[in-house]
Parts: structure tokens; sequence; C-alpha cells
């Protein structure tokens, strides 16, 4: 094996120009396989990060049905127990009760809808990043208060500010209709999600005071260690909670969820294409290769050379090439990956996928896209060079010999 090895880096230096394309080729592939991959499961991954930390959390508890059809009677009592059944997992780093509602909201003559969310300011800021994103003002107050802080487009919507004053009227879950005066305290930055900046927030206790609910709450939020591990947390939570609804950012975000698998599936088909392409470029360059060399092989086996020594020479070659190119490739793999990580690529126009905006596609410097392509790149150089190699393992010496 150590013969053939050495016979085969002398082959690769003999057409050091023919050589150097090849390793070029193979290297490129390998660039743009870590790279595409790095900006897909990057650019997702901020997403994620951004939807689950910014509100929805990882893992979402409801009332069964609540989910697929919200209403304020589906409602979640004896809440509180909720902190002690989930206390002593590690994945678990937070968590936080809401209620949720609808109203009419008003200023003046200005009428609209809107989705009122009762939080625990404490509990929140702890869980999410909701109550950190205001444009202008300030959180809620800890004790419950007639405080108000809006979604940037129900702002502009009604035109308030800062200390302005409006009232909230909707039918509470005993029938009868609650109105109250609130003042804004705060109004959120723009949100990437069109529905989300049109809900108003108010402190928990308040708000189940206005929706006339006693203790209840409606959703219970928790966040992780890692998106990654919500679907595995939230089946061990099942257990704990058999009455309920325990449901990963997977089903709670389903629309976007779907829509990104089917582009990531739609990347590994371009990738499997430009493998494709890469790998027919490297058959022509090892057939070239063997047809130059017919008369050495034809020596060879004259000589002795047994037809699996040459099949193993010339797959040792290509082998060479590939991970030369590879090794080299890893070097500029990582640092394109990190600077995109960093600075991310910014579109023209934002897009949406599956209800959420993306305005940047971001790299991802993860061990996942290095491995992935380089076994792939690997195998595809390596695999179509077989039949070349046995074409020349199975060159006749006298022929090969006569050949010019």
């Amino acid at each position: 094996m150590t013969f053939f090895l050495r016979l085969a880096f002398r082959n690769i230096f003999r057409q050091k120009r023919r050589s150097l394309f090849t390793i070029l080729t193979i290297m490129g592939s390998f660039i743009l396989c870590s790279v595409a991959i790095g900006l897909v499961y990057g650019t997702y991954e901020k997403v994620i990060d951004t939807f689950t930390k910014g509100h929805s959390g990882h893992i979402q508890i409801h009332a069964k049905g609540f989910l697929e059809r919200p209403s304020l009677f589906k409602n979640i009592r004896d809440w509180e127990q909720f902190d002690e059944k989930i206390k002593g997992n590690p994945d678990i780093t937070s968590s936080t009760p809401r209620v949720i509602g609808s109203s009419l909201i008003s200023v003046g003559e200005k009428t609209t809808g809107t989705k009122i969310i009762g939080i625990d300011p404490e509990k929140e800021a702890q869980t999410t990043t909701i109550m950190t994103n205001m444009e202008m003002g300030r959180t809620l107050a800890l004790t419950p208060s007639n405080e108000i802080i809006l979604g940037n487009s129900l702002s502009k919507v009604l035109s308030v500010k800062i200390g302005d004053t409006v009232i909230l009227m909707t039918q509470s879950a005993d029938g009868s209709m609650s109105n109250d005066k609130f003042t804004v305290v705060g109004i959120l930055s723009e949100s990437r999600d069109a529905m989300e900046a049109r809900n108003a927030y108010i402190h928990i206790t308040t708000a189940q005071d206005f929706f006339v609910l006693g203790n209840r709450i409606h959703e219970y939020v928790i966040t992780l260690k890692s998106y990654e591990l919500a679907k595995k947390v939230a089946k061990k939570l099942e257990a704990n909670f058999s009455d309920l609804e325990v449901a990963s950012w997977e089903e709670i975000e389903t629309e976007f969820f779907k829509a990104m698998k089917a582009d990531q599936t739609g990347i590994w088909i371009d990738l499997g294409i430009m493998l494709f392409i890469v790998s027919i470029g490297v058959l022509n360059t090892v057939l070239m290769t063997i047809l130059e060399r017919t008369r050495e092989f034809g020596i060879l086996k004259a000589i002795g050379t047994r037809p699996e020594g040459i099949f193993i020479m010339v797959i040792l070659e290509t082998s060479v090439l590939a991970f030369v190119s590879i090794a080299i490739g890893i070097f500029f793999a990582l640092i394109i990956n990190f600077k995109l990580s960093q600075i991310g690529i910014p579109y023209p126009m934002p897009i949406e996928i599956g209800g959420m905006a993306l305005h940047h596609l971001y790299g991802q410097l993860s061990f996942f896209n290095i491995w992935v392509p380089a076994l792939v790149v690997s195998l595809s150089s390596i695999g179509v060079s077989v039949i070349p190699a046995i074409r020349a393992a199975q060159i006749v010496p006298v022929k090969a010999i006569r050949s010019t």
C-alpha cells in the first residue's frame, strides 16, 4: 500500500496543472456546499431565536384546543403548581404565565381591535425580550396598575403617544361587558411580525380582573437552553400535563416550520445538482489521465503488477486530490462562515417565509456544515474514479504497450 501511495503522489505531481485544476474544482465545490448549508441553517437559527426569545418561547402550555382555536373561555386553573412540576429539569431556563383576550381599544374617535396580553413583568423579562424592545417609554410596573404598552403599528393606528389615555372594552368571561381606562407608558419597536405589532400588554393581574378570570390564565410559556431541545422536553412534560396541551415552537409556528423544512429540502436538491456537475468534471479529469497513461499501465501489468494494484493506485490518486482540496477548503470555509455569521448578507427587500420576515442571510460556524460537505464531496469525487480505475485495471498489456 505504501508503494502505491508513493506512486500516486508521483503521478499527481507529474501533471501539476491538471492536478491543480482538479484541486480547485473539488475545493470550490466544498466551500460552496459549506457556505450554502451555513447560510440556510444560520439564517433560520437567527429567525427561530428571534421569535422564540422575542415572544413565543420554546414551549407553550394551553388548555385543550386553545392553540387551534383561541378562546377566552379555554383557560387554565391552578397554574401556580406548574413551577413545581418543571423544577429540576436542567434544560428549562425560565417560564412565565399569560392571559390572552381580544378587545376594542379607542382614543377619541379612533377605535380598532387588538389582542390584549396580560404578562407578569418580572417573569416575562426573564423569559422573552418583549419588554426590552421599547421604542419609547418604559416597561410595566411590577405592581398591578392600569398601565398599557402598545405595539408599534397599533400606536400609529391610534396616533397615541406616551402618557395618553386609551379605553379598552370587551366581553368578559362571565358574559358581562368590561371597560376601563389605561395610561400608555410604552410603545414597542417595530416588529417583524405584523400581527404582533398590533398587540397591547398590561399587567397579568389587571388582565385577570378586566376579563373576570379570577386566577386563571391562557398560556404558560417556557424557554430552554436551546430551541433544538423543544420537542424532547415537550414530550417529557406531556406526562405531567396530560389534561393540557404542551406544544413546542414547531407546533406553535407550524406555518413557518413547514416553510423552513421545504426551503431546506430545496437547498439540498440544489447542492446535489452542483455536486453532480463537479463529479462529472472530476470523472472527465480522471478518464483523461487514464487515457494518457495507457502505455504506463500496460508496462506495470507486464512487469507483474496485479489489476487490483492499479485499481488501488488510481483510487489513491483521486483520494489524495480530494483530501488536499478539502483540507485547504476547510480553512477558507471557516473564515467565510465566521464572517457571514457576524455580518450576514442583507436582502435588498425583506422576504417572508411562513409569516416570518427575513431581512438578512446569516452564516453558521458549526461542525455540521464542515463534516457533511467534506464527506459528500470526498465520497462523490472518489466514487466517480471507480469506473476509470476498473478500466485501467482491465488494460491488456500488449495492446497498451503498442499504443502511442
